[in-house]
Order: structure tokens, then sequence, then C-alpha cells
């Protein structure tokens, strides 16, 4: 299975108590899949998968995949215990394509400790995995440790990446391991589809969907120019958005645009009046939001 193109990091429906709300979610799933995503993400460490628990999570994914009408699901496993992994990598494969691992946290592990923390996930699952790259959650994965993991594992077919490094990613490509590499950031959707990348997990995605659609399929055929222009028009999106925190933005341009998903949940901030009002308003200059 190839999965590329323009991929939803989906955040989590919250009801009034904090709890998920099928309906919503719903909704949410089928304004993604009407604009032409082309997979989904579950569980990711931005979608505040930090605040919900691992049952919390897994009736998330079993709830995306009630919906998703076959749209590919990739999985994020966030436990720290080895036990609790593997039995969420057990009920995950149940329901999602693609199972993603990214390093452990809160502990920072050595390269060696790192090669043989994903070469013990990945022989635990039958499933094709995403390694996510993701320094937020610890030191970033650095090029030569990458390699030894990915010549040790072939069950590892994707790699998203958070890094922001260029340099290591042209090393990657340039290898010779087969592998679809995805952005992890929409602020280098250019650069790395440019290098060779074959999509993007998306945040802003999931107020605009046709604006990550459009510059993900603009890039594949080649139109540098206009998909130079689309990233620029992304990147004022995505600082527009982080003005409301690491979520708030992202739910509050989703109401503007007429999906509810609700409000963050502790410990992520909600928005202020006055910010909602920047946002708006500057979102509003761009044409993305009618006034």
């Amino acid at each position: 299975m190839e999965i590329k193109g323009a991929l939803a990091e989906i955040l989590y429906a919250f009801d009034d108590n904090g709890d998920l709300d099928r309906d919503k979610l719903k909704n949410y799933i089928g304004f993604l899949l009407k604009n032409g995503i082309s997979g989904l993400f579950v569980g990711g460490i931005t979608a505040e998968t930090m605040s919900c628990s691992k049952d919390d999570r897994i009736e998330w994914l079993k709830a995306v995949n009630d919906t998703a009408g076959g749209t590919p699901i990739r999985f994020q496993v966030n436990s720290s215990k080895k036990e609790d992994m593997l039995s969420e990598i057990k009920i995950a494969e149940k329901y999602a394509d693609v199972i993603s691992f990214s390093q452990p946290y809160p502990i920072t592990l050595g390269n060696d400790e790192i090669i043989s923390y994903f070469g013990e996930l990945c022989k635990d699952t039958s499933k094709p995995v995403m390694l996510y790259n993701e320094p937020a959650v610890g030191k970033p994965i650095d090029i030569e440790t990458l390699k030894v993991i990915l010549n040790k594992n072939d069950n590892i077919r994707y790699y998203k990446d958070s890094t922001h490094n260029m340099i290591d990613l042209h090393s990657l490509l340039s290898a010779g391991r087969e592998i679809s590499v995805l952005a992890g950031s929409d602020g280098l959707i250019f650069d790395i589809i440019n290098a060779g990348g074959k999509g993007v997990v998306s945040l802003v995605i999931n107020p605009f969907p046709e604006l990550v659609v459009k510059v993900v399929d603009t890039l594949l055929k080649n139109r540098i120019k206009e998909a130079l222009e689309l990233q620029s028009i992304i990147l004022k999106v995505r600082t527009i958005l982080k003005k409301g925190g690491l979520t708030g933005g992202y739910r509050y341009a989703m109401n503007l645009v007429g999906v509810d998903i609700g409000q963050p949940k502790f410990p992520y901030s909600k928005l202020n009046e006055s910010i909602k009002t920047e946002m708006k308003s500057q979102l509003t200059s761009l044409g993305l939001i009618q006034k």
C-alpha cells in the first residue's frame, strides 16, 4: 500500500465534558474527505493525545475507522510502558492501516537504545510502520542512527519528518533505502516534496483542506512557481493559527469554517476574545474566511 498526498493529523472531537463526541467527529471527518484529503493520522502528538488516556485514544481510533469509509488510517502508539505499547499495537492493528512510532518520552535514550527500541516495536506488528521523528518529545534521531534503524527493520515503509533538518533529509533520500517520506511540518511541504517526499501530515489541513491538498497536488505535478505561492500562503496561515497555542487556534479556525470539534482540553488553553478577533481578521484578509 502506498500512502501519499495530503494527510490530516486530526484533532480529538470533544463534547462539553471533554469526552469523545461521535457526531462532531463524523461531521469533521466528512468535511475533510469531501475536500480531498488522502489519509488520516490519529493520535498525533500535536493533536492533544497527551491529554487522553489509552482507552480514549483507542475509542477515538475505532470511531475514525467507522467514519473513514476506507480512507487509509495511521495510528500513533504513544504509551511508554512496553506492555501497554504491545497491547495498544494489537488493538490498533484491527483499525489502522499503518502503525506509527516516535521516540520514547519523557526520557532521552542513547543512539543504541533508540535502535533497540524501534527494533523491539517493529517486530511486534505485522502492519507497515511509520517512523515519526519528533524532536518535541526527545532528541531528534540523527541521520546515521536513522539509517541503521531503517536498514534493520524492513517493515518501516514511511518516515514522517518534523526535525526541520533538510541536510539530513537529503542524505536519507539519497541513501538508496526505499521509503516514503512525508513532511511533518506545514512549513516545509514545498521543500520536502521537492526533495523527493511523497506528501505531508498536516495540521493546517484541518480548517483549510483545499489549500493543503492544492499545494501537494501542484508540487506532484511539478508546477513549482504556483506551489511556492501556495506555500507562502500556508506559512502565513500557520503563523496565524499558532497565535492560539498548540491547538486552540486550529479549533477556532474550524469553527469559523463551520466545523465544531469542541474546545481544547486541559492542559491546552482556550482562546481569549482578543486573539479570536485578531485571528479572524487576518484569516479574512487572506480570503480564507468570509466577512
